[in-house]
């Protein structure tokens, strides 16, 4: 009787999330969240072969390293802040052009643009003359012909600073006029640049990939501008750093800064640690961090996207139960997704890793140590898809500041343990360090939220996680004797071989994965199964 109330309620829920759905939605909005999501798709596929083509022409070498390196110093310095530009543009260009009219918000936007050509010109300039210093703060243990190559790669690189200043501002004055499609083709662009160079390798040499890098972040601005023209934006004028909507502005980049620069501070403490490790230990977290990130986004990204303006829409209403409902179920949908996956990493990191990056430059050393780094990395691979849930939480409930404070406290973690696991278990302790501090950031969004609203049905998100780790428990088993068993038939040599194997093994382990579902009653499987059910009905009867 509980049981069949609590399915009832479920039920509610669902048809008031549809309803509410319908309500808001309208054609355009689905296009364009379509067109956003087949790009982000397109995009990480591209850089999945990107990074694919630089283990198999360089490997996990100090070549990679070097370049790796070199890209950092950049991003570190300055796409954090290109990023917090783009988020903050929007409310304000709308907030001008409602209160002054659209001609005073596209002199804001030229304005800003001046000026961060400026800033981003002078950044450049500056950290191509101070390279050196630069490069010896991000990777303190290179030395030789390593940091010879890092200083000259940066040299280059630091002129990225100003692509991904101007790109950002395009993007946010486009997506301002409601124009999506073309911001999220840029990604394709760099990629589709990078992946040429790297074609023609034996031409151009890690050179050639040091500048299309270069010119794949340049690509982006050029390939909006034309858009952006259309709308009204132009050149010109002198740079005003004192306009009163400008520091406005100022003030509103400055905390987004500070909580999306937590990933990155996290990235660039990595690399700095691993410099000091064996050679090639930067690259192996690089492929294994692309790897996870790309199953994640590829899972979690979709989902996260098509809730968040539910759950906005709930918070504007005041709505509260719904809103913790609607967080409930996605929070165990996340947890019954990237459960499986993290097992399907853990159990068949070797052979993931060697089957798609051990060729050439890539040998059997660096498949050990990017398996090594991938296995610890999934280990937080469900608390990282959380944290992003539990994130558009309170981004929906207008509170920016929680996740901001809780991802400090998380990097601080992050720091600490790296300082002590890499002591014990050198590129695994670093890899596990970003997983445990995920975890704890986790836990404690949780409970800030809990605070913020009330209780969440933490007993109910518990349960379907205990059941979905039960579940992989035996799939983990399954997997890894299937794996093991196909492989004594047709071998580990030969790419086809090693396709088939891995794929025997996880169509197995996913449907064993689903049976043991159903017998343990994990309702979000079953939801979600309704709900595909539901649209395969709909697109036949159309």
């Amino acid at each position: 009787m509980k049981r069949s109330i609590v399915l009832q309620s479920e039920l509610l829920c669902d048809k008031k999330i549809v309803s509410e759905g319908k309500k808001y939605s309208s054609g355009s909005v689905a296009k364009s969240a379509a067109i956003i999501m087949v790009a982000g798709l397109l995009s990480k596929l591209l850089g999945f072969l990107r990074e694919l083509l630089i283990g198999t022409k360089f490997g996990a070498t100090n070549i990679t390293d070097a370049y790796l390196v070199s890209l950092t110093v950049p991003t570190v310095i300055f796409a954090t802040v290109a990023g917090a530009l783009a988020t903050t543009f929007i409310p304000v260009y709308s907030k001008i052009a409602a209160k002054k009219g659209e001609q005073k918000a596209i002199y804001f936007t030229q304005n800003l643009f001046n000026v961060v050509l400026v800033i981003s010109l002078v950044i450049s300039i500056g950290g191509a003359i101070f390279a050196r210093p630069l490069v010896k703060l991000v990777a303190m243990g290179f030395e030789g012909n390593t940091l010879e190559m890092a200083v000259n790669f940066t040299r280059i690189t630091m002129f990225i600073c100003i692509s991904l200043g101007l790109t950002n501002i395009l993007t946010g004055f486009l997506q301002s006029h409601q124009q999506f499609a073309i911001p999220a083709t840029v990604n394709i662009i760099f990629n589709v640049i990078v992946i040429g160079s790297l074609i023609l390798n034996s031409v151009f040499g890690i050179w050639g990939l040091v500048v299309a890098s270069v010119l794949g972040f340049t690509a982006q601005i050029f390939i909006q501008l034309p858009s952006a023209m259309k709308n009204g934006f132009r050149f010109g004028g002198k740079p005003d750093f004192f306009d009163k909507d400008l520091i406005r502005m100022g003030t509103l980049v400055i905390p987004v800064v500070i909580g999306t620069g937590v990933s990155t501070i996290n990235t660039l403490v990595d690399r700095m640690m691993a410099s000091f490790l064996a050679e090639g230990s930067i690259s192996a977290l690089n492929f294994a961090n692309r790897l996870n990130f790309f199953a994640l986004g590829l899972f979690i990204s979709p989902i996260t996207t098509v809730i968040y303006p539910t759950l906005s829409k709930f918070s504007a209403e005041k709505d509260v139960n719904t809103f913790k409902n609607t967080l409930n179920r996605v929070t165990g949908i996340v947890i019954a997704v990237i459960m499986p996956v993290m097992t399907g990493a853990i159990i068949l990191r070797v052979p993931i890793i060697r089957f798609l990056f051990e060729r050439g430059a890539f040998d059997q050393r660096a498949t050990y140590m990017t398996a090594t780094a991938l296995l610890f990395y999934s280990i937080g691979m469900v608390g990282i898809g959380i944290r992003e849930v539990l994130n558009r939480g309170f981004y929906s409930l207008q509170d920016t500041k929680t996740p901001m404070i809780n991802g400090a406290i998380a990097m601080i973690i992050n720091i600490i343990l790296n300082l002590i696991l890499v002591r014990f278990m050198g590129i695994g302790g670093l890899a596990l360090s970003t997983s445990i501090s995920a975890i704890i950031c986790t836990v404690m969004l949780f409970y800030s939220l809990r605070k913020k609203i009330g209780p969440l049905g933490g007993k109910k998100i518990i349960e379907t996680l205990f059941k979905s780790g039960l579940a992989c428990l035996i799939i983990g088993v399954v997997v890894h004797f299937t794996y093991n068993y196909m492989s004594t038939i047709f071998g580990t040599e030969g790419i086809i071989y090693q396709a088939l194997d891995l794929a025997v093994a996880v169509l197995v382990g996913a449907l064993i994965y689903i049976i043991t579902c159903v017998l343990f009653k994990v309702n979000e499987v079953f939801w979600m199964a309704n709900l595909l059910r539901k649209k395969i009905s709909k697109r036949i009867a159309i």
